[in-house]
């Protein structure tokens, strides 16, 4: 049986809260603590399913508890304390960073989301959390083992990255930190961007692992759906200060809205009556002035023998307008809200399109040598469509918009057709020339809308002066956006545009897109971006495009319900195929899966056509497997990719032979 706490023992009311906490500590707010004199008692027999060390406070399901996809009640109703920091401070040379009043604590099975724009100090504040950083001032205390997925290369990684990290994409590289994390199963994990450069399906492996992950979660996403999909609790760092909310992303969206909407009605409030108090100040200041000289229709005598009474009445006066100077003195100052508008498009600026189809595509397909990237396909882009294009990594997104770009063989551009490129390599910014200044020469854009539109794009008054050469990532893809917005194209190709925005600028990009007069065709992972824009979707599996309607979540939909009705039919392999991969190696090509391929291409007629389609798919399956090797995996699945492997290379060596 555990010794008894040598703490004082407080029992909880509203919520009911069962807490231990040394004497002189300050008191959660959650609610009223008074001394519980048996609570001792009681707590031998709780105490003992708890280790010791881990142990800090439990107690029973609170009222207000966070909303999310595994609430607390739905595990057992006890919970634990697993962080808890204490005045937390820190600073870049003379600037705080941040600074946290008070407590900040974080409970078994609560899954947190940070968030803040870029340069907020997210980062540091989760190594802060995390103990990877010490903070200048303050206290964090954690109550049981911890995980972490660093962002950057992994410096506080148990184990060593395998000899090929430095070639690693960025892709994979996430996929191993993340690995490293998941086999600790710690109590408290820290994932500083764990979607990072991973493919919508992968993202979706993550997304369930913390969704069901048995622990406490602090995340950093730029990914609203993953937010939404996993948070019970939003922390957001602005201006160095921490506020926290409830829900998930949208939740928190609604709650700021709300807060932000009673601000503005604090302020106007203060505004009419501050401009109420200094008018009657103004009038009564005036009233006081006009009772120094004596009234006109009055004769010397008669003012000397009232001057009194005018005296009097004139004290009274010069009163009321001292008590109200000082309310105006006392009046609480209300700031104004800031209000970031959308950027309006006039489409006389833009060079005009009158075609139906901006964009035909007739047949194309991309080989490499003996390997076919994609198989031919043809779709009509119609003028005003946004179509975002997705798929796996590697899989042609970026190949097909630059066939587009150059005009490759079967590509059919309308004529008047304009197209404005962006790149993940940001070509179109010089690198020496400021921002405005960029923007504007090449924009029929009046200097004052330009500056309204980078304004509008969250870029910071003093940032569109800067030359290119010296802006963050993030500050470069929205000046880089601003400068294909402004220009006067029609038609824009945008190779994955929310790289290096935080979530509240590519919730100002969503609105932009929706807002742009033109033609969109953009590649993307973020869920949410292509759920907000895109009216169209281009999809490529397994070297195969399709042309979807609706946005992603529709799309997702409506392969849901294939996959049930085929596995209704009896189609065990639509039914392997629906299901949503891994982020992981290995997960996601199942044995069972792989033979009924295999089963059903030992079925086909063996004509020179159709082996060598044969050969091609197992040559598309082979890449994916020799990838998925190179990543650390769980043994048993790491020796069913090598059985996998060779079976493959000997699928093949037969159809070689035939």
């Amino acid at each position: 049986m555990p010794s008894r706490p040598s703490a004082t023992a407080f029992f909880r009311f509203a919520p009911v809260r069962f807490d231990l906490r040394d004497e002189g500590r300050s008191a959660s707010p959650h609610g009223r603590a008074v001394p519980c004199p048996w609570f001792p008692t009681l707590s031998i027999g709780l105490l003992a399913a708890f280790d010791s060390d881990s142990f800090a406070v439990f107690g029973v399901d609170p009222s207000e508890q966070m909303r999310g996809p595994t609430p607390l009640r739905e595990r057992g109703g006890f919970f634990m304390l697993r962080l808890e920091a204490n005045q937390i401070e820190r600073r870049l040379g003379d600037r705080v960073l941040f600074r946290i009043e008070g407590a900040l604590r974080l409970y078994e099975g609560e899954r947190v989301g940070l968030v803040g724009v870029n340069g907020a100090g997210k980062s540091t504040l989760l190594a802060v959390l995390a103990g990877l950083e010490e903070p200048d001032a303050g206290t964090v205390a954690r109550h049981g083992a911890i995980a972490v997925v660093e962002q950057i290369d992994p410096e506080h990684a148990e184990a060593p990255p395998p000899e090929r990290y430095g070639t690693m994409s960025g892709g994979e590289r996430t996929r191993w930190k993340w690995e490293q994390a998941m086999r600790k199963r710690a109590p408290l994990l820290f994932a500083d961007e764990p979607t990072s450069h991973l493919d919508a399906e992968a993202t979706a492996g993550v997304e369930e692992e913390l969704r069901t992950y048995e622990g406490t979660v602090v995340l950093i996403s730029h990914d609203r759906a993953l937010l939404d999909a996993v948070c019970t609790r939003i922390l957001e760092l602005e201006d160095g200060e921490l506020r926290d909310y409830k829900g998930n992303f949208s939740d928190y969206m609604d709650q700021k809205e709300k807060r932000l909407a009673r601000r503005q009605f604090e302020y106007e409030q203060y505004a009419k009556e501050r401009k109420r108090l200094e008018r009657a100040a103004a009038d009564k200041a005036e009233q006081a002035r006009g009772m120094k000289k004596k009234p006109t229709n009055k004769a010397d005598s008669e003012y000397r023998l009232g001057k009194d009474r005018f005296g009097t009445r004139k004290a009274k006066v010069e009163k009321a307008s001292k008590a109200i100077e000082k309310r105006l003195e006392q009046l609480e100052v209300k700031e104004k809200p800031r209000h970031r508008e959308l950027p309006v498009f006039d489409i006389r600026c833009h060079a005009p399109l009158h075609a139906k189809e901006a964009i035909r595509l007739e047949r194309i397909r991309c080989s490499f040598g003996d390997r076919t990237l994609f198989r031919p396909f043809s779709c009509a882009i119609a003028t005003g469509m946004r179509v975002g294009i997705v798929g796996a990594n590697g899989s042609g997104k970026t190949t097909l918009m630059s066939m587009i770009l150059r005009g490759a063989e079967g590509v059919r551009l309308a004529a008047g057709c304009k197209i404005g490129y962006f790149d993940q390599r940001l070509a179109i910014l010089k690198e020496d020339v400021s921002v405005l200044e960029q923007v504007a020469e090449s924009s029929e854009y009046p200097e004052s809308t330009v500056r309204t539109v980078l304004a509008r794009l969250l870029m910071k008054r003093d940032d569109v002066f800067k030359p290119a050469g010296v802006l963050s990532g993030g500050e470069r893809v929205k000046a880089a956006l601003a400068k294909l917005f402004m220009a006067d194209g029609n038609v824009l190709l945008l190779d994955e545009p929310t790289n290096y925005l935080d979530i509240f600028a590519r919730e100002k990009l969503a609105q932009v897109l929706r807002e742009y007069p033109g033609t969109i065709l953009f590649c993307s992972h973020d869920r949410h971006v292509l759920d907000e824009v895109a009216t169209h979707l281009l999809v490529i599996e397994d070297g195969v495009w399709t042309f979807e309607h609706g946005g992603y979540s529709e799309y997702i939909e409506r392969k849901k319900r294939k996959a049930a009705l085929a596995a209704e039919e009896g189609g065990p392999a639509e039914t392997e195929k629906s299901k949503p991969a891994s982020a992981f190696a290995g997960e996601g090509t199942g044995a069972k899966a792989a033979d009924s391929a295999d089963a059903r291409a030992d079925e086909r007629p063996s004509t020179p056509a159709e082996r060598e389609e044969e050969k091609l798919r197992l040559e598309l399956e082979l890449t994916e497997v020799l990838g998925r090797l190179s990543v650390p995996a769980k043994p048993d699945m790491q020796a069913a990719l090598e059985a996998r492997y060779k079976e493959l290379l000997a699928r093949l060596k037969r159809l070689r032979d035939r």
